[in-house]
């Protein structure tokens, strides 16, 4: 699998989201980079960061949809479930793998499945998010009172 880098076309053209997505990007590159060389500490990390994403960026990207009153909400968090699921998978078999080769054969679909999903998310069901983004610059800023 390639190293993937960020295009023009995948901007949203609203940093906040773009800055979190050219991070994960940043993420998938470093799993491309660990698999090829068996590189099983970075791929520990890889997975870290990978549920740091979705923690921060699904939970950010949910809200900022619910503030613009975006009409594909439901679909578009169950893509985000999906993921949840097949990255969790991935790293089940991926710490159950009894040998190292078969440790990287994981860790080469985890890759794979990282890098199509991100490509499909970013540019299809992110993208019907742009339009609605400008709504944003009309909205109070939200306060936080904790």
């Amino acid at each position: 699998m390639p190293i993937v880098s960020w295009k023009e076309q995948m901007s949203l053209n609203y940093p906040p989201l773009d800055d979190e997505h050219k991070d994960f990007l940043e993420v998938i590159n470093q799993a491309v980079v660990a698999s090829k060389q068996a590189d099983f500490k970075t791929m520990d990390v890889v997975f870290e960061k990978c549920y740091d994403y979705v923690r921060d960026h699904f939970s950010h990207e949910e809200d900022v949809m619910e503030r613009i009153s975006f009409p594909d909400i439901e679909a578009h968090m169950k893509a985000h479930q999906i993921f949840i699921r097949n990255i969790s998978e991935f790293r089940q078999q991926y710490e159950v793998a009894p040998t190292s080769r078969q440790k990287q054969e994981v860790a080469e679909k985890t890759v794979a499945f990282l890098s199509v999903w991100f490509l499909g998310h970013v540019l299809s069901r992110d993208k019907l998010l742009k339009p609605y983004l400008v709504r944003l610059r009309n909205l109070p800023p939200r306060m936080n009172y904790s």
